[in-house]
């Protein structure tokens, strides 16, 4: 929405609650790699194991972000 040249304060609102609910979703799916005692193939998860997916999952997760943050701030420019 444009308002005088500036982000309307309901998108903001909405960025940030999208934002938190992406979060929840981060630390929630986090918590499942490190509690799970074995994985979809039925491997034992060591630590070493369960770093590495996390690894992963973190990476995807910035990949993401980095992307949706960079879409965010030309959107922003835009308005």
């Amino acid at each position: 929405m444009r308002h005088s040249g500036r982000w309307h304060h309901e998108d903001e609102k909405k960025w940030q609650a999208f934002q938190i609910v992406q979060l929840v979703l981060f630390v929630g799916f986090s918590v499942f790699l490190f509690l799970r005692p074995v994985d979809g193939h039925g491997a034992v998860q060591t630590p070493e194991v369960k770093l590495i997916s996390f690894a992963v999952w973190a990476a995807f997760y910035l990949g993401i972000l980095a992307v949706e943050w960079l879409v965010h701030l030309i959107s922003r420019r835009r308005r």
